[in-house]
């Protein structure tokens, strides 16, 4: 999709023709760092006491100005930069980027808004922000040191932590990092803006993004969208993922989702690689830069050690990575180049017996990659220190380049330590066509985030969601009354006082399930018996059940039972209506099987995250079992999202559902509404 909310254009920002620099100390390091990027126009510092600031020579107040810059980094207290930014939107300055702190991360909103308005419609970067870097275009609005070099093409970063950004561009991993963006408190523009203008750079192969929360999903997914439809990838990192971000603690859901759900869920969909850690983000986006996206998750792992092979098969384990089998007719062509002592497999030990040998050893490789896998990556670690000789592992490289050139396949050298592939290695990989990922975790999760990115969700964006001010409980019964009307599957029931249950048991049939209303978690307070068959045992569950002023509920007990499912559908803001799937019944969190999807949800994307759990094999008929009415489960997923979403319903949580032969029931149910009066208990 080419049609984004509109933004103001961010060109004359981050590529600016002329700068202006108010402050001391930070501006006069944003002046010594254009000139070392060789920043080729002229900078008007700005200070009313110092003469020049690194050398640039000063003028005393804005007015004083030569021109209207196109850009301007701010230095200044909080306070003066509030009066600084109104001068410069006044001027029609093409934006700035607000250095000082002190604004909303401090609980200042009011400053923060302030100074929003003060800008007008001039855009900028921050308040609390280190700016940007452009080494493409020369430029560095960046109060401090970095490692940003110059190339003809390479990655962007944009991240929400300044210091973050200066570590990463220190990064040392062969990584062409050309343009980095640091956004602070986004009180103007947020990392959904940078990314779209970044977009429009032809020079930008791929966007790494650091963030702890998105400010505005739809934004984000428009620019994810936008992103996979150009081809280039998004890799994110977010923090923040162990706290918890349920809305409503009294859910099994809320209690192990998080925060984190939402956002996987969402990257998933716009087809957004998910990474963990800084290093992992680095040789994805490294793995972008050079060959694009993994067009599929089939790897072939070359070694010359079965202890590496075994490694790469333990760590793979925990990826979506897949190590298949060679074909018959590739074990065969691939036999013929080893000797009998060599077993051919995947990963695959090529053995020792041809180390030094560069003629045999690129027959073997181009054996392998002669085949239909994505990717074929070779173990190598080396020496690299003056002390020893490293001149067989360039020849094992150079063997590998050979089979790449033969046969035009996905290649990469794969570091198992990362600092036993060094720069001058990683050079001469470099003239071959190759790239190196430094770290085997690492590499094997950069391999499996590239697979993932630019595969978007098919049909409209998710639903956008809002916060709730004040909610309640809706009591069980109540709860069940209102999932009927959407055409939810509910047991027959009714709510009695104590003395009504036994003729309620009596008009509906046995065997009953009785139930004390009032209380979230039934099963753990001792307020429900299943499967009663006469009057004798309800009346002794009756008198062993916990007191209740709200009554109890009487329902018909579902027989029909070849599973237990958990379903849920509950706003997470700032995100979507997450809706939730997972293995229900008393054991859910131990089990702790559950996997996520923003709303609205289709019937093949609700099959294909049933298909993720692990619990699906009793869905499909364990042991000799009967299978599962999957059909009915789909259909009540898809029907609970879709009459969710949009209403009062906060959180609906139905746990378990029970799937049989035929049909897929609720039994249990535990719903939250929004209220405006918080008084409001009805």
């Amino acid at each position: 999709m080419d049609d984004l909310t509109p933004v103001p254009d961010l060109h004359r920002l981050l590529a600016p023709r002329s700068i202006a620099v108010v402050g001391g100390g930070p501006a006069e390091r944003v002046v010594s760092q254009c000139l070392k990027l060789g920043f080729e126009g002229p900078i008007w510092p700005v200070h009313p006491k110092r003469s020049d600031l690194a050398g640039i020579a000063c003028v005393p107040s804005i007015e004083d100005l030569p021109g209207v810059p196109d850009a301007v980094f701010l230095g200044i207290n909080r306070h003066a930069t509030i009066a600084a930014i109104g001068a410069f939107s006044r001027m029609g300055v093409g934006g700035a980027v607000c250095y000082s702190s002190g604004f909303a991360e401090t609980d200042d909103d009011e400053l923060q808004s302030q100074l929003l308005r003060a800008a007008g419609n001039m855009p900028f970067f921050g308040p609390n922000c280190y700016g940007f870097i452009n080494a493409f275009d020369r430029v560095a609005l960046w109060p401090d040191e970095h490692g940003v070099s110059r190339h003809d093409r390479g990655v962007a970063i944009v991240s929400q932590s300044g210091n973050v950004a200066v570590n990463l561009t220190f990064q040392r991993r062969g990584l062409r990092l050309g343009t980095m963006i640091s956004v602070g408190n986004q009180a103007s523009l947020g990392s959904e803006d940078a990314i779209a203008q970044l977009l429009t750079d032809d020079r930008i192969t791929a966007i790494g993004v650091f963030l702890e929360a998105v400010r505005d999903a739809q934004r984000f997914a428009e620019v994810a969208e936008l992103a996979a439809t150009r081809g280039i990838g998004l890799v994110a990192l977010q923090t923040g993922r162990s706290t918890a971000g349920a809305l409503i603690a009294n859910s099994h859901t809320g209690s192990m989702a998080g925060r984190a759900a939402a956002y996987d869920a969402l990257f998933a969909r716009y087809g957004v690689a998910a990474v963990r850690t800084p290093s992992e983000m680095l040789e994805t986006l490294k793995l972008l830069d050079n060959g694009g996206r993994l067009r599929g998750r089939n790897i072939v792992s070359l070694s010359c050690s079965g202890g590496e092979a075994s490694l790469v098969a333990d760590r793979g384990e925990n990826t979506s990575l897949r190590f298949e089998p060679f074909s018959a007719a590739q074990q065969a062509k691939i036999e013929g180049t080893v000797t009998e002592l060599v077993s051919v497999t995947n990963p695959f030990d090529y053995q020792t017996f041809m180390w030094g040998d560069r003629s045999a050893m690129a027959r073997t490789f181009t054996a392998v990659m002669d085949g239909p896998q994505d990717a074929t990556i070779l173990l190598l670690d080396g020496p690299n220190t003056p002390t020893n000789d490293p001149s067989s592992w360039y020849l094992a490289a150079d063997s590998f380049a050979d089979a790449v050139d033969s046969t035009g396949g996905r290649a990469v050298v794969v570091a198992t330590l990362a600092e036993c592939i060094d720069e001058s290695f990683r050079a001469h990989l470099a003239t071959r066509g190759l790239i190196a990922l430094l770290g085997l975790s690492e590499a094997l999760a950069a391999l499996d985030a590239a697979a993932s990115v630019g595969r978007t969700a098919d049909g409209q964006q998710h639903a956008p969601v809002t916060a709730p001010e004040h909610t309640r409980l809706v009591d069980e019964a109540s709860a069940k009354q209102r999932l009927a009307q959407v055409g939810i599957a509910v047991p027959k029931g009714r709510v009695v006082a104590a003395d009504g249950v036994i003729d309620a048991a009596a008009q509906i049939g046995y065997p009953i399930t009785l139930k004390a209303l009032g209380l979230a978690h039934k099963s753990e307070a001792g307020a429900v018996r299943v499967g009663l068959p006469n009057a004798a045992d309800l009346t002794s569950a009756l008198a062993e059940m916990p007191m209740t002023n709200d009554g109890y509920l009487v329902e018909a007990t579902v027989t029909d039972v070849v599973a237990e499912v958990l379903v849920t559908v509950r706003r997470d803001p700032p995100i979507g209506w997450l809706v939730s799937i997972g293995h229900g019944g008393i054991t859910t969190e131990l089990w702790n099987d559950i996997t996520h999807l923003l709303a609205p949800v289709t019937r093949d994307e609700v099959r294909a995250a049933l298909n993720q759990l692990r619990s699906v094999a009793l869905l499909r008929g364990f042991r000799g079992r009967p299978a599962a009415d999957v059909d009915a489960l789909v259909d009540l997923v898809v029907r609970l999202a879709d009459a969710v979403v949009g209403t009062d319903i906060v959180e609906v949580e139905l746990n378990p559902v029970l799937v049989g032969r035929q049909g897929a029931i609720a039994v249990d149910a535990i719903m939250t509404v929004e209220i405006t009066n918080p008084k409001d208990t009805s």
